[in-house]
């Protein structure tokens, strides 16, 4: 436990590549993606329980969504 008088992100900064992600629904599964070299968001990870959706070619890392 911390006991501080001081705010909560003075002592555990957001690191800088975690400020420019979004958490978006991307054909109904939730996708953390991130803004590319060529300007487009890119998938970053998928979070899903369903084993199928890791097997769709459209979800997987680094993918370019060109609608979100």
């Amino acid at each position: 436990m911390l006991y501080t008088p001081m705010p909560w992100e003075m002592i555990f900064p957001e690191p800088v590549e975690a400020q420019d992600q979004l958490w978006v629904s991307v054909r109904g599964r939730l996708c953390q993606v991130r803004r590319g070299p060529d300007g487009w968001p890119r998938i970053e990870r998928l979070v899903s329980t369903d084993p199928q959706d890791y097997l769709e070619p459209a979800l997987n890392p680094h993918q370019a969504l060109f609608t979100l």
